[in-house]
């Protein structure tokens, strides 16, 4: 607590200075000096890119733990890891590779710690219902992983590699090629770690926990006239992972995932029309060993086609848009026999921006398919520019998430009956930006229908149903600031955010939603040498329905600290890093019984040209 308390008196002093490249950047739109385009104003949206993304560990679990308000539930360091966006289940966040959903068809959601962060350009969170533009799963929330296309930037290289602690190495590297017409870019990344840390406080160390990652990326544009362009997106991730022992005498367990992503986009562009064109196929292979001693192992195998159609037509202040999707899914596995099912659906959406100060903005949304009651969604909302530093949003959605293969399909317990989970919400952005400093204020009101739950029948079988209603309400406050001083850079980012998600029936706070959480960033720099200090707190959790406290996880407060020197120059750099990861060995937990690792170290080199 101690600790605690220095660091806020020292961050409400820190905070009158600022950075040029902010740690995370609030991508918030100014209606004063760009034309309408196919983007959501009325909602937050977090930018991550540039520094933040090498400075990070390579999982988007870290990624996202440390800079923004999305809670990880993680089973021990590089385990599976699955989020609570403003409290909500792990398969209500939606996760989109260059605008493909890529929720895993079997369990409804994506392991963070199978994201390799190296392998995009920026990471984009949207924070609140997305289901008209992003489909099922965008209840909480949706991440965006994008890979930008250059041209004329000529060749391009980037090596990084890193050692640690428990024998931890990463090599990533990023070769990029353009001219005018064309652009090529490659990245590879491999990653591991025998990641045998000792539990605090006891005479344990993390069993099993071994893993190993590699991650081919590759992009592809054409511009096949000033106003068409053809644009070539591919993903390989071969991962394997031991599960790490939650008891000394658990048997040893291990996981192999192998995904595939492929994507081929066709923009044509006039004066009033753009026009978007997607056609992207997907797998999804796992492999699951209950005891490595043995080469018994269960399995699942989902392919997925995606075919998506944009078209956009701007008439003065007004963007009309228009979508059609089609979805189909073939997937099979140890517990599920061979499925197939098609999913469709229709969008239409206006934007208007009635004055240099005012837009609004509706879109609509109908799905379509033969294994349930199609839902029909909307989303409306408004941007004000009250006075030239505060701006005030609003906007109201609804939302939902569709069955798994597991839920539906799961031999002798799936039910095909189910619906889909449906979420409305409000929300009310307050914005207010200075020179240097930016402030976002968010108020939210979530209401979950025929939330979707695994409960035993009287035989005490599991078997999944449309059971309970949540409420979700919270704030959140999102701050930047930034300051140049001759020589000196000093950057703060911070985030907090409160968060009460309750089962309406029993009035309990759902499991693993913790009421608060802080993170803040502090950067430093003069001339070649920079310093970056992370710091995350999240409150206690429940770990069971009933809320007794003899089950509760306690807060924690987890730092981080980095120091590098550039010996290279703007154009080449070559950068030499330290840092200390749980800087102030703290003992603690974000699931129960699965203890991450105390102080630990990383050294990493960067070679830019």
């Amino acid at each position: 607590m101690n600790r605690f308390f220095t660091l806020l008196i020292f961050l409400s002093c820190g905070t009158t200075f600022a950075q040029v490249g902010p740690l995370t950047e609030l991508n918030e739109v100014s209606l004063k000096y760009i034309k309408l385009k196919d983007s959501v104003y009325t909602i937050t949206q977090t930018v991550l890119n540039d520094s933040v993304l090498k400075r990070n560990q390579t999982s988007l679990t870290s990624l996202l733990n440390y800079n923004t308000t999305i809670y990880l539930k993680e089973n021990g360091l590089g385990m599976v890891s699955s989020p609570s966006f403003r409290g909500t289940t792990a398969q209500q966040t939606a996760v989109l590779w260059n605008g493909i959903n890529i929720n895993s068809q079997t369990t409804g959601q994506t392991d963070f710690n199978t994201i390799n962060t190296r392998g995009f350009d920026r990471v984009v969170v949207k924070s609140g219902g997305g289901g008209v533009v992003d489909g099922s799963n965008a209840i909480g929330g949706s991440i965006y992983l994008e890979n930008k296309i250059k041209y004329n930037t000529g060749f391009e290289n980037d090596l990084f590699l890193k050692y640690g602690s428990y024998n931890t190495y990463g090599i990533d590297y990023k070769t990029a090629y353009s001219t005018k017409k064309t652009s090529f870019s490659l990245g590879v990344s491999h990653q591991g770690s025998e990641n045998d840390y000792k539990y605090l406080g006891t005479n344990r160390i993390n069993k099993n926990g071994e893993f190993n990652n590699t991650n081919i990326s590759t992009v592809l544009g054409f511009k096949l006239k000033s106003n068409n362009a053809i644009n070539i997106y591919a993903n390989i991730y071969d991962g394997k992972r031991n599960f790490s022992l939650p008891t000394p005498n658990a048997l040893a367990t291990k996981y192999d995932d192998f995904n595939t992503r492929s994507m081929v986009e066709w923009v044509s562009k006039s004066k009033n029309i753009t026009s978007n064109t997607k056609v992207a196929y997907i797998t999804e292979n796992y492999k699951y060993y209950p005891n490595i001693a043995r080469d018994y192992y269960t399995f699942g195998d989902v392919g997925s086609l995606f075919v998506k159609y944009n078209l956009d037509y701007e008439l003065g202040r007004m963007l009309f848009s228009g979508g059609l999707n089609y979805n189909h899914n073939n997937g099979e596995g140890s517990d599920i026999q061979h499925e197939k099912r098609n999913l469709g659906s229709a969008v239409l959406g206006l934007k208007h921006k009635i004055s240099k100060r005012f837009m609004y903005e509706i879109s609509l949304r109908q799905e379509l398919n033969s294994v349930y009651k199609s839902p029909f969604l909307y989303s409306a909302g408004l941007q004000a520019e009250i006075t030239h530093f505060y701006s005030l949003k609003l906007n109201t959605s609804k939302n939902f998430r569709i069955p798994t293969y597991n839920d539906m399909y799961w031999e002798g317990l799936g039910n095909t009956d189910l619906k889909p989970e449906l979420s409305y919400q409000g929300e009310m952005s307050h914005v207010l930006h200075i020179p240097n400093v930016t402030l976002t204020l968010n108020g939210y009101y979530n209401k979950v229908q025929n939330l979707l739950l695994w409960t035993p029948d009287i035989n005490g079988v599991w078997r999944p149903k449309n059971a309970e209603n949540v409420k979700i309400y919270g704030f959140e406050g999102l701050f930047t600031a930034k300051k140049n001083i001759g020589f000196h850079t000093v950057n703060v980012s911070a985030t907090y955010a409160y968060t009460v998600s309750t089962n309406e029936k029993t009035d309990k706070q759902l499991i693993y939603v913790p009421y608060h959480k802080l993170t803040t960033a502090i950067g430093y720099s003069y001339k070649n040498l920079s310093a970056y200090y992370q710091y995350i707190r999240n409150g206690e959790v429940f770990t069971t329905t009933d809320n007794a406290t003899e089950h509760i996880l306690n807060s924690y407060m987890v730092a981080n600290f980095g120091i590098e020197y550039n010996l290279g120059n703007k154009t080449n750099s070559y950068i030499l890093g330290v840092q200390a990861l749980n800087l102030w060995n703290e003992s603690y937990e974000s699931v129960l019984n699965r203890p991450m690792p105390g102080r630990n170290f990383n050294m990493y080199v960067n070679f830019n040209i």
